[in-house]
């Protein structure tokens, strides 16, 4: 017996003695001491991959640590509606699930149970989802009445320490930004000049960091320095693995109209001043002599995610042009370069390399020449055995992949077949215990998840009949790392970094060298050599010139 609350903070000492109650009454029950708390973890905005507590009870459910896990209410186990149904769904097949205030176990054993547990599930993200309005419009509220909402205060101020909903100057940390938009101002330096040079002076943000182009950003975007609060600044968005905080547009935040004295750091007319230049430096008309330029095919860089400076930061992908005259007046052809991003963003001293930026058409030809050799390397080698072996491992991942996709297809199929079922019954004038609405839901719901579950299904099936994994062998394996030339040339700009990023594992430039660390990844190969086959097999059926002008319109790099 597992008790499990999982909660607020200040309702954890209560959750835990009504399961303790609970187990108590049960005198067929034993706990076993294992306990799994999240204080403070919201079961609405987290998704389940980052919920320790939850992970961990499924792990040892797994091993057969305990036969019943308890929680305190079903929501415990999320707020996130299908996703949380389905991992509670999984944890099933190791142990069972009673929930303390509905004093009854939880199970998926049929058609009403299936609706059941949906409809459960979904009101607890309706619920969240009112609170969280109901928090958002008294936050409104406060800030309307021109008070400070909470939270951390901004860059130059402290919370009162008398006052609620109050802000009290950080005379340190006000000269730090009033420099700031003196630079800004008076000086015209750009963001990241302005964090370069804050750095090489030693000062640093809040939380003993070196400062950035996006801090100084926030710093003269902020109504609060010319004595006015702002709300709204950023708002939560959904995200595939929970949510996260976005920036809104500038001019989207609310502004207070009620003007604090004991908070203007700047003069308005020095904000307002930072506002107009700002503007300047994006106005398109201002650059270019009116004319935006038009890029011609560079794209994304093949070694996005995998290269970095010496310094050790990720490197991004951009392009430039050089001008061909002293006197400015001609531009060459874009091409594209790999840019420090901790330069960028933090200035030169906080990278330290001597070079900064580097032309992505050598750095990606060195790598690509790196790799071909790596493969002539391997195939006159004995390693193709020990990938073989690796290759065997590869297909029982696919094989499972493929069994939860059918398992997903399967689940939410019946679904959607109840949901109609109980559609028809309303229809037909006959009683049913779930609304119309709650039904219409369910259906939509389902069809969506389970065109989802098809797309994955087939996506793994073609993967495994591609590529014959459990039948490998290593002349087959042979022929496919001698014809990774041909297809790397054929394939796409995604399919090409694909392909690299299934052997290298990490790029990192210098001012002279380049050092490629090879990674061979079984599983990655075969899906990226899969994709550029078919690609390959497209190329050749439709013909070399009319292939060439459909690929260029899928991918914008040209090789």
């Amino acid at each position: 017996m597992s008790a499990r609350p999982i909660s607020d903070e200040n309702d954890l000492p209560l959750q835990k003695e009504k399961c303790m109650e609970y187990i108590a009454n049960k005198p067929d029950w034993i706990f076993t001491g294992l306990e799994y708390v999240e204080a403070g973890v919201s079961g609405f905005h987290t998704h389940v991959s980052k919920r320790t507590g939850l992970n961990q009870a499924f792990e040892d459910a797994k091993k057969g640590l305990y036969d019943i896990l308890l929680v305190y209410k079903l929501d415990r186990i999320g707020r996130r509606s299908t996703e949380s149904l389905n991992h509670a769904i999984r944890f099933l097949r190791h142990c069972r699930i009673w929930v303390v205030d509905k004093d009854r176990e939880f199970t998926n054993n049929g058609d009403a149970d299936e609706i059941l547990n949906f409809i459960e599930f979904w009101s607890a993200k309706k619920a969240s989802m009112d609170t969280k309005m109901r928090v958002t419009d008294m936050m409104k509220l406060i800030h309307k009445e021109g008070f400070w909402t909470g939270g951390n205060p901004p860059y130059g101020y402290i919370n009162h320490p008398e006052m609620s909903n109050m802000l009290q100057i950080n005379p340190k940390e006000a000269e730090v930004v009033k420099e700031i938009y003196r630079l800004y101002t008076s000086e015209g330096y750009g963001m990241l000049k302005i964090a370069g040079i804050l750095n090489e002076k030693g000062l640093k943000t809040r939380t003993g960091r070196e400062w950035k182009a996006e801090g100084i950003r926030k710093i003269l975007r902020n109504t609060i320095y010319k004595g006015y609060l702002s709300y709204g600044k950023t708002k939560k968005v959904e995200g595939e693995f929970g949510s996260y905080q976005k920036y809104t547009k500038e001019g989207e935040e609310l502004v207070s109209e009620r003007y604090w004295a004991e908070y203007e750091i700047v003069p308005a007319e020095v904000w307002e001043r930072a506002q107009k230049m700002k503007k300047a430096r994006v106005d398109v008309a201002s650059h270019f002599g009116g004319n935006t330029p038009v890029r011609k095919g560079t794209g994304k860089g093949l070694l996005v995610g995998v290269l970095t400076c010496e310094c050790g930061s990720s490197m991004t992908y951009g392009s430039r042009r050089d001008w061909l005259d002293h006197k400015r007046t001609k531009r060459g052809e874009l091409y594209g370069i790999y840019r420090c991003l901790k330069r960028l963003k933090a200035g030169v001293q906080a990278c330290g390399a001597k070079k900064g930026s580097h032309r992505a058409e050598k750095i990606e030809s060195a790598v690509i020449e790196k790799v071909k050799e790596y493969l002539k390397e391997m195939v006159n080698s004995n390693v193709l055995v020990e990938i073989q072996k690796q290759t065997l491992n590869a297909s029982k991942e696919i094989e499972e992949k493929l069994a939860q996709a059918k398992q997903d297809m399967e689940q939410w199929q019946r679904a959607k077949e109840n949901a109609n079922n109980h559609l028809l019954k309303i229809l037909m004038g006959e009683e049913s215990p779930f609304s119309e609405a709650q039904l219409k839901e369910l259906y939509e719901k389902a069809v969506k998840e389970l065109e989802s579950a098809q797309r994955l299904y087939e996506e793994m099936k073609a993967l495994k009949d591609a590529n014959g994994l459990s039948e490998i062998d290593v002349l087959k394996l042979q022929d496919l790392l001698l014809d990774w030339g041909a297809l790397f040339d054929q394939a796409t700009t995604e399919e090409k970094r694909q392909m690299l990023g299934s052997i290298v594992d990490y790029v990192t430039v210098r001012e002279e060298t380049i050092e490629v660390a090879i990674h061979f990844d079984v599983v990655k190969f075969f899906e990226a050599v899969s994709c550029a086959r078919e690609t390959a097999a497209a190329f050749a059926h439709a013909g070399t010139d009319s292939y060439r002008q459909n690929n260029d319109s899928r991918s914008s790099y040209s090789s």
